[in-house]
């Protein structure tokens, strides 16, 4: 038997109390008869439950499974109601006032002393929304409010089930802000028993709750058996029981454990078992359709290269403060190839601008329509020409990148070297590039962006003038003088349309001036057992577990 697959003490142990904690469960207070576990696996270490502390996939997941927020976004990535069953904006855009539920419960906890419970009350929220800013608290999510509250403080009370936040100017993206998972609600008598323990003893009001964490190990939540959610028929949300997060590291241990039924979802591909389960066109081979679903769709992140564009900046390369020489990258970049045969075409080829698919302010004709492909290497080599380079007097590049993305950036080297373009490549580890491109020292650079909310401001913001680092996203140092206007007034309207007709504006602008070379638009793809229904999640990758249950059977 491999080592791999004999259980530990500890995973043996955390086995046994989930086959108790689905006894328990089905005897509480519950609409739910039907004892469901989901499994999945997080492959990155869970570091905290701490909501505050929720700044990659692992904690923005269990975020969402402990935790509410005022608003959440819907299937179209608009806020919807949560915490909050309405809103008002008032005052131009300054004043946001939510009205909160009366029916809502904290997680059963000791913090509560012998009631186990309460409802929750604007106070709450105002602790949370506080403790996010306070610099003891050290969130890496204190930027959301960071130059935005108006002067003498932001948030207020107006009675126990309403509160405002007030801003400095309008803010249009605010709801987007407020349904990530650092403005999750959680309990101030928690945070006053437990302090910095509140990593592992999470008290929210979500659909699930937890009832145990090995650290590198996994974790078991229960359901929240007073979850304050109904379906349409009345029946009280979340459906399932429990769901219990595995924790292995190696992506091929995940999916053997995900093709022997132990975990219930699979996602993070390695070439061998894409290929494995998928053909050329990521359809599910033959072998694997009656067990196994698809689940597709956009994922906000796009993947880019960055030019340096601050002439007085030590890493700066001259040669690409022409715009002659970006244009004839863009032009000489084959993306179709580069997503079908290095990504096995997990991607979108990226013929647009920053914006990825799914969001407003994309335009989707740069993805499909005749002439979109920009891969014209005899204008490459002409707009090479023009710009005083050829094979004898080449353009010489380094580009700065992490081992990751090796693959790209060698194809990119053999791509160009034919258009007289000598392109070196530098491998750094994540901070140390990082690093470089915070102090101005990389030239030339692969870099992505994913999205924190589902704005096109988000993604803007790294064009936006006045972001030059350090001061802000903007790495290239791009300056843009008519880009900055455009999204100066995108913030000051409350208009959708004028806005969305602003975002297009200003990502057309950038295609214009080529300050980024963007290569793809990653896709999301994941495997659900077949006898699974429900799932719901995001391009953000974030998804909803309160309508997930098992198929009937027939």
């Amino acid at each position: 038997m491999n080592p791999k697959d004999t259980p530990t003490i500890p995973a043996l142990w955390l086995y046994l109390l989930l086959c108790g904690l689905v006894l328990t469960a089905c005897r509480q207070p519950s609409d739910s008869k039907s004892g469901e576990v989901f499994h999945y696996n997080q492959e990155t270490p869970l570091r905290s439950l701490d909501p505050a502390m929720a700044r990659d996939q692992a904690g923005n997941w269990t975020a969402r499974l402990l935790f509410n927020r005022l608003v959440e976004l819907g299937p179209d990535q608009n806020p919807v109601p949560s915490l909050a069953h309405r809103w008002e904006i008032l005052n131009g855009g300054l004043v946001y006032r939510f009205y909160l539920r009366d029916s809502v419960y904290f997680h059963r906890d000791p913090c509560f002393g012998p009631s186990g419970t309460r409802a929750l009350r604007s106070d709450d929220v105002l602790h949370s929304l506080e403790r996010l800013q306070d610099p003891s608290t050290a969130s890496p999510g204190a930027w959301i409010f960071r130059d935005k509250l108006a002067p003498g403080g932001g948030f207020k009370k107006v009675d126990a089930l309403t509160l405002e936040i007030h801003l400095r100017q309008p803010f249009p993206p605010l709801l987007g802000l407020l349904s990530m998972g650092y403005c999750s609600v959680v309990a101030p008598e928690a945070t006053a028993l437990y302090g910095r323990d509140l990593r592992s003893h999470p008290v929210g009001t979500g659909p699930f709750a937890l009832q145990t964490w090995l650290e590198g190990e996994g974790c078991v939540l229960r359901r929240h058996p007073f979850y304050f959610e109904f379906d349409t028929s009345g029946r009280r949300l979340p459906y399932l029981t429990a769901v219990q997060i595995h924790q292995w590291t190696d992506k091929s241990t995940a999916a053997m454990a995900f093709m022997q039924g132990k975990i219930d979802l699979l996602w993070g591909w390695e070439p061998a078992f894409q290929r494995r389960f998928f053909d050329e066109q990521l359809r599910l081979r033959s072998e694997f359709s009656q067990k196994f679903q698809i689940v597709r769709g956009p994922y906000f992140n796009t993947e880019y290269l960055g030019f340096l564009l601050d002439s007085t900046a030590s890493g700066c390369n001259k040669a690409l403060l022409n715009p002659l020489v970006r244009q004839a990258l863009h032009h000489a970049t084959d993306r179709v190839t580069l997503v079908r045969s290095l990504r096995r075409g997990l991607g979108y080829p990226g013929h647009g601008g920053l914006l990825p698919p799914g969001l407003p302010g994309f335009d989707s004709s740069a993805l499909d329509l005749p002439g979109s492909n920009p891969y014209q290497p005899a204008k490459a080599l002409e707009l090479l020409r023009l710009a005083g380079y050829n094979r004898s007097h080449p353009l010489r590049l380094v580009l700065e990148t992490n081992p990751s993305y090796a693959d790209i950036a060698q194809y990119l080297q053999s791509l160009w070297a034919p258009l007289g373009v000598q392109l070196e490549i530098r491998l750094s580890q994540g901070p140390a590039l990082r690093q470089m491109l915070s102090g101005q020292e990389a030239s030339f650079f692969r870099a992505s962006w994913i999205a924190d909310y589902a704005d096109a401001e988000n993604y803007l913001a790294l064009a936006y003038g006045p972001n030059r680092v350090p001061n802000g996203p903007n790495y290239t140092c791009y300056q843009d003088p008519i880009f900055d206007e455009a999204y100066q007034r995108s913030l000051l309207t409350t208009n959708e349309k004028e806005r969305v007709a602003l975002y297009r504006q200003m990502d057309l602008r950038i295609q214009q001036n080529h300050p980024f070379l963007v290569l793809y638009y990653d896709m999301m793809l994941q495997l659900l057992g077949n006898d699974w229904q429900g799932w719901q999640v995001s391009p953000l990758n974030i998804p909803d577990f309160r309508y997930l249950r098992r198929a009937p059977t027939r």
